[in-house]
């Protein structure tokens, strides 16, 4: 027991600037080992063996779509949220050009529209993709779910911008049900929006992802079939990045949502660990209390 009472002793000497010290410490390390080629291997198997059903279930409906579908891509985040979101955005861009989907992108927040031009150039410049014949940049739309509604009901006038552009696909488009699939990724309610909006009320195929901590409240849309799948958080843009890439990804140089995966995790690991430490203390010092009133 004294052994026991010593380890006890030593955890309750944990205070939070602790906890602090130590995560920031294991999140530096995480950070610094994720780049080293071993580590990255190891990851990355342990990822592709790991893909969620959700993220299955949007990928391969996204893969079924025929060549030439007109499809409608809503960035909804901000800069805060672009490690979670920017690569979903890139996973369907990229999985969108090689199956010659028609693309329109658009966001519904306003820094969203700058990272959401940024990857789309980047993207069509990779896989030698034109604007106004490949894809169109609606930019940012004003109105929320009141510009959601609109689209329901006219397309080009809930997106100004389309109506200067002379893509030959935007011909017989004219409302939402036009589309083939409305996919946004949101860091706030407006995929929650779509689904209720375009999906409920006009019969839109409505998928997209979402940051980790929306996650949980996408189920239910899922689980009835109002949400085609989704990419949830780090670890669904991990999955995108993999499903999409597959044996292009280079294991000595993998995708930065894959490196980034490893650092979460372990800082996840540790914040079990803790929680794990506070019940042992917890239990014990219970077990002391009730031993002193026996005596």
């Amino acid at each position: 027991m004294g052994l026991v009472s010593a380890i006890i002793g030593l955890f309750r000497k944990i205070t939070r600037r602790t906890i602090f010290l130590i995560v920031a410490l294991t999140l530096s390390f995480s950070i610094i080992f994720s780049n080293v080629a071993f580590i990255q291997k190891i990851n990355l198997y342990i990822l592709s063996k790991s893909i969620s059903w959700t993220s299955e279930k949007a990928y391969n409906y996204i893969e079924s779509l025929p060549e030439g579908s007109v499809v409608l891509l809503s960035a909804d985040y901000a800069p805060s949220t672009k490690v979670e979101n920017d690569p979903v955005v890139q996973g369907f861009l990229i999985q969108a050009f090689r199956k010659n989907l028609k693309v329109i992108a658009i966001s519904l927040w306003p820094d969203g529209a700058v990272l959401l031009e940024n990857n789309i150039k980047a993207v069509a410049l990779k896989m030698n993709k034109k604007e106004d014949e490949d894809y169109v940049i609606g930019g940012y739309v004003v109105g929320g779910s009141v510009a959601i509604e609109k689209m329901g009901i006219n397309l080009k006038t809930a997106i100004p911008l389309l109506k200067h552009s002379n893509a030959e696909f935007l011909k017989n488009i004219r409302t939402a049900k036009d589309l083939k699939l409305v996919f946004c990724v949101a860091a706030g309610d407006s995929l929650q929006s779509y689904v209720k909006i375009l999906g409920a009320r006009y019969g839109v195929n409505i998928s997209g992802g979402c940051t980790a901590v929306m996650a949980a409240e996408m189920y239910p849309y899922i689980m009835s079939n109002q949400l085609i799948g989704l990419f949830a958080g780090l670890k669904g843009a991990c999955d995108y990045q993999i499903l999409e890439l597959k044996d292009q990804i280079d294991p000595n140089n993998v995708p930065e949502s894959v490196k980034n995966m490893f650092a979460q995790s372990i800082i996840h690991l540790l914040i079990v660990i803790f929680i794990i430490i506070a019940n042992v203390v917890y239990f014990y010092e219970r077990y002391e209390i009730k031993r002193k009133i026996k005596k």
